[in-house]
């Protein structure tokens, strides 16, 4: 292991190359034209996405691009900004641009713009035919041009992203052609080169598949928003609110470090970027209150790659999701949502523990007292008050319409602003003036008023909407939005700017919380266009890109001249500082663009290889015979493969490979073994993994870019950001075994309860894994935590041990089993046949059942058909398209028994004695716990 003086922090220049070389190239040429023509390339293709994605082509008429011709498009600009910004090698120059790259460029240019050429009117007039007249049918040209595109994305994948994705994209590739040369099973007849020409490059299926078209509709648009708001000053105005909030904490440096990745991620889908944006001001701090330099690293490691897992963006799996799984961006988000939360909930415990461990002290804060545990108390009482009376509210308007009418509305508004100004005048009054309950209980009073302003937007919208109709709304919004920017510029203008800091030199007070809070208010209100656009109105994912993207481009060029005007400053130049950071911002994006662009291709090759070659099946056979048929197991290798390909390739190819490969595996095999996996939770576990592989060692380069700052040794840091990372681990199996934490057919107080006990669960299975809970943890008592959070999210694993939840019965009685069953209950039927290469299998079928009369009427509801012959019963007929069909369920197969519901006691019966449990953990480890050192005032 190297020492601390062996590894020393990198300079700012050398952090600022690190980034570079990974995420949008490492070459930085001198001559100024080349220069320019670079940047130029990369700001056509910000403005040529915009484009696409705004409604403004379709109202012109003129501009329209098919996903046909944008895909190619989008590739011609990966293509050759990855040859002119990527160095081939390490010793190759980086201060021009060699002969050879140019040509590289120049081909994949003409390449992918081949597609695009050729098949409209230029190709009629030239060779009599478009590539479309021909399909699976391509001439020699054709083939050549595909042949060179290949080679050339290959070659642009290896400089863009190393070298393990173009070795893996070559292994598919040329088991496309050598597959009768391949071992057993195997073995498959091959591909000639017309075919692999046509299914790989002309067609839909291979490079230009789904991963391109999510990356040129969606992704984009995305990471352009993260790179604007990042030069409005948005990323700085993130991490300083997390320290002006958290820094007086115990270990506050790593707590704000953690919440400021949280809220980075939001807008950055780059593990690396995050790392060393957020990383260069956090580390530092957390070192200085006593973590060392690979706790340090590993704390913004574990939070930063975690930034990807956060809704709304997700980096680019949930628009992958979308299209893979086929539902809708809101559920995706939705499903992701209480994963994602409780796991950055338990990391900020994971730092308070360490604090705990080691005494530490938080950052001092200008005028700062002890706190008062009054003002906890009203603040806790207030929000659990102000959530309950929003969910009590909701839950009566959707039972009773309590809400149809504006004057309801109007009378619930009054209603909340009644009972908080009744809860929080005691809270005030009861806080001593000066002290921190005072400040918490305005804080409190804060957040009141934004649950009541949030209600009466939500309500002023719906009124817009009947009042104005659909043509006058947009514009009404519109007049909305530039008046509450205009306000909160006002409002923002009155404090001081926020300037970044050197993180280096010594920090005598934290910034106040209210003066920073309100300095870079107007950055929430583009998340926030995002977010209602995706949430309440239902727009596509990409036109609520584009409408957030219009949004920051309009706040770019706006936010100075009119901090000028409110703040009374003489001068000029304010419109041309906003107008060049917005250039910035565009190229920023489109060369943030160029990995993700390549890495979509690239993977499109891999699955184009899969549906062309059907190695898919193959392999599903291969890893249920090494599972020998066991869910957890199958899991246990999908997981390890996730590691193993993260470590070379990115999580978005990772993602794309691995579910591609076995996601339709797992939920086969969960069928089989009566455990019904829904896709998007297979798809959400893959995911997961992708991810955990940026931390991983000995490759993960999440963690060498953290050791890079904090002058730790990487493979040590890898190793700490991993076991740090441990709930994220775990959490992948546990949501698929219980889908209620992907809030998966729950109610919305049910999803309420589910997110408090997942919380809980998670925190006690951090205290476990930790070794601390109140004080050091003995092994029996880490072990009983872990035992204890396992309950906690799974009590059904216990209760069907204690009382099963199914009755088996007779396959022969299965037409009385479903008529006495209770509507909308769910029967499994374990059926045995064969699957597609005719082997035998056995798997469960869910039947939910109707509200029918008969149990007759039920089957032929549910599409099935059944034929009962000496206590043997077989499937007659399985009618297109019905739930039988859907389930699996096809003619021949033979019924072997059903199970019906049996009454069961409640699960959550089983949080009892898991509580009871806790609780004494918790009062043997406070008698034990050692009374702690005297802090200072400014300890939080």
């Amino acid at each position: 292991m190297s020492s601390r003086e062996e590894n020393k922090p990198l300079s700012a220049e050398e952090l600022e190359d690190l980034v570079a070389s990974t995420d949008v190239g490492g070459r930085n040429p001198s001559n100024r034209n080349i220069a320019l023509f670079i940047a130029a390339l990369a700001l056509i293709w910000s403005l040529w996405q915009v484009w696409i994605a705004s409604p403004i082509p379709y109202l012109v008429g003129w501009g329209v691009f098919s996903g046909k011709e944008a895909r190619p498009i989008h590739l011609a600009f990966s293509l050759i900004l990855a040859f002119l910004a990527y160095p081939a090698f390490k010793k190759s120059p980086r201060d021009h641009v060699p002969a050879m790259d140019w040509v590289l460029g120049i081909l994949g240019v003409a390449t992918t713009m081949y597609l695009v050429v050729f098949d409209s009117s230029i190709a009629d007039s030239l060779m009599g035919s478009r590539l479309s007249d021909r399909p699976g049918n391509p001439n020699t040209l054709d083939i050549v041009v595909a042949c060179v595109g290949v080679v050339v994305l290959l070659e642009a994948t290896r400089r863009a992203l190393g070298p393990p994705l173009m070795i893996v994209a070559m292994v598919f590739l040329g088991y496309t052609f050598l597959g009768p040369y391949a071992p057993g099973i195997l073995a498959w007849k091959g591909a000639s080169f017309g075919a692999v020409a046509d299914h790989q490059w002309l067609s839909s299926e291979g490079v230009f598949g789904i991963a391109l078209g999510v990356s040129t509709g969606l992704v984009f648009l995305f990471v352009l928003f993260g790179a604007l708001l990042d030069k409005a000053g948005a990323g700085n105005y993130f991490i300083k609110v997390a320290f002006s909030l958290m820094g007086h904490m115990r270990g506050g440096p790593a707590k704000a470090a953690v919440v400021a990745s949280g809220m980075t991620g939001l807008i950055s889908g780059s593990s690396i970027a995050n790392v060393v944006t957020t990383g260069t001001f956090t580390i530092p701090m957390m070192k200085r209150v006593g973590f060392n330099s690979e706790k340090a690293g590993a704390v913004e490691v574990a939070s930063s790659v975690n930034g990807q897992i956060m809704p709304p963006v997700m980096g680019a799996a949930a628009f992958l999701m979308v299209e893979y799984v086929d539902i809708s961006y809101f559920e995706v988000v939705k499903h992701a949502f209480v994963p994602a939360i409780i796991s950055y909930i338990a990391l900020v415990y994971i730092v308070h523990l360490e604090a705990m461990k080691l005494d530490m002290q938080g950052l001092p804060r200008a005028g700062e007292v002890k706190p008062v545990k009054l003002a906890l108390l009203s603040f806790g009482i207030t929000l659990a008050t102000i959530l309950i009376l929003g969910g009590a509210l909701y839950y009566l308007s959707e039972l009773f319409g309590l809400l149809d009418s504006s004057m309801n509305r109007l009378i619930v508004i009054l209603v909340l602003i009644l009972l908080q100004v009744g809860i929080l005048k005691g809270a005030v009054e009861k806080a001593e003036e000066g002290t921190k309950a005072k400040i918490l209980s305005k804080g409190a009073l804060v957040l009141c008023n934004a649950v009541i302003v949030g209600f009466a937007v939500f309500f002023a919208v719906d009124l817009i909407r009947q009042l104005a109709g659909p043509v006058l709304t947009p514009w009404i919004a519109g007049a909305a939005i530039l008046a509450v920017y205009i306000y909160l510029i006002s409002i923002c203008a009155k404090y001081p700017d926020l300037v970044i800091d050197d993180p280096n030199s010594p920090i005598t007070a934290l910034p106040e919380p209210g003066p920073t809070v309100m300095a870079g208010l107007h950055f929430i209100l583009p998340v926030g266009v995002l977010i209602w656009c995706l949430m309440i109105e239902r727009l596509s994912p990409e036109l609520s890109a584009f409408w957030a993207v219009a949004l920051m481009i309009f706040i770019l060029l706006t936010q100075r001249p009119l901090f000028a005007l409110f703040r009374k400053n003489a001068g000029s130049g304010f419109f041309k500082q906003g107008f060049d950071e917005l250039i910035d911002g565009l190229i920023s994006g489109a060369r943030n663009m160029i990995g993700i662009g390549i890495a979509t291709a690239a993977a499109g090759i891999i699955v184009g290889t899969v549906s062309q070659t059907g190695v898919g099946l193959v392999l599903a056979e291969l890893v249920e015979f090494l599972s020998q048929g066991q869910i957890l197991l199958i899991l246990i290798f999908t997981a390890i493969l996730s590691l193993i390909l993260g470590m070379g390739l990115p999580t978005t190819a990772n993602y794309i490979v691995v579910s591609s490969l076995l996601a339709p595996v797992i939920v086969s095999l969960g069928q089989q073994n009566g455990l019904i996996v829904p896709l998007i939770a297979v798809h959400l576990f893959v995911f997961y993994f992708g991810i955990m592989a940026d931390v991983t060692p000995p490759v993960g380069l999440a963690s060498f870019a953290a050791a890079a700052v904090s002058g730790g040794d990487p493979i040590r840091t890898g190793f700490v950001a991993f076991f740090y990372s441990l709930r994220t681990a775990i959490l992948p199996f546990l949501f698929i075994f219980n889908t209620d934490l992907l809030l998966i057919d729950v109610t919305p107080l049910q999803g309420v309860i589910v997110f408090i006990i997942s919380t809980v669960a998670i925190l006690l299975f951090t205290a476990g894994t930790q070794g601390y809970f109140m004080a050091k943890s003995r092994i029996w008592e880490s072990i009983l935590l872990i035992l204890i959070a396992f309950t906690l999210f799974r009590p059904g694993f216990w209760m069907d041990i204690i009382s099963p939840p199914y009755e088996k019965v007779d396959p022969a009685g299965i037409v009385d089993a479903v008529q006495n069953a209770s509507p909308e209950s769910e029967l499994r039927l374990i059926v045995q046949g064969m699957d597609d290469v005719g082997d035998d299998i056995v798997f469960t079928a869910v039947f939910p059942v109707g509200d029918q009369a008969t149990g007759e009427e039920r089957l032929e509801a549910y599409g099935l058909e059944l034929l009962i012959e000496n206590n043997k019963v077989l499937i007659d007929n399985a009618a297109f398209d019905s739930p039988a069909q859907a389930a699996g369920l096809d003619f021949d197969q033979q019924i072997i028994s059903v199970l019906v519901p049996v009454s069961q006691p409640a699960k959550e019966l089983l949080y009892i004695p898991a509580i009871l449990l806790v609780i004494g953990i918790y009062m043997l480890q406070r008698r034990r716990r050692q009374p702690p050192v005297a802090s200072s005032p400014t300890a939080g």
